[in-house]
């Protein structure tokens, strides 16, 4: 029998985090390709969520995006061969100076529900 511990461990989950430094004068360009293309992501294979982000720093601003996929086999169908470097997202290339990509692997069972709990309880 499985312990509780053992039983939250969800390795096929691949949480996918890329990170663009955007070109000066174009966070609003990125960002309309953004809402543009999320429109677009129920049809998107493997695809479980995406969430999106975006910080101003001393060189500049840059977007995160951080998407869980079923697989990494999914991630690979999306993006081919440069699964591992490829952009945030198709139509951003022109105006992103630099992107990095990271991606781990999933360690535990989606934890909302027992944070929305949690937050109800000290809430009410």
């Amino acid at each position: 029998m499985a312990t509780a511990c053992e039983r939250r461990i969800v390795p096929s989950v691949i949480l996918r985090v890329a990170r663009s430094r955007i070109k000066d004068g174009h966070d609003v360009d990125v960002l309309d390709v953004v809402r543009q293309l999320t429109s677009q992501f129920g049809a998107i294979p493997g695809l479980r969520s995406a969430r999106f982000g975006r910080a101003v720093q001393a060189e500049g601003w840059s977007l995160i995006a951080v998407t869980e996929w079923e697989s990494l086999a999914a991630i690979q169908a999306v993006y081919g061969d440069g699964w591992a470097e490829s952009t945030l997202l198709p139509g951003v290339e022109e105006f992103i100076l630099e992107t990095t990509v990271e991606h781990f692997e999933g360690t535990l069972e989606d934890v909302t529900a027992i944070v929305e709990a949690h937050v109800s309880e000290v809430a009410g």
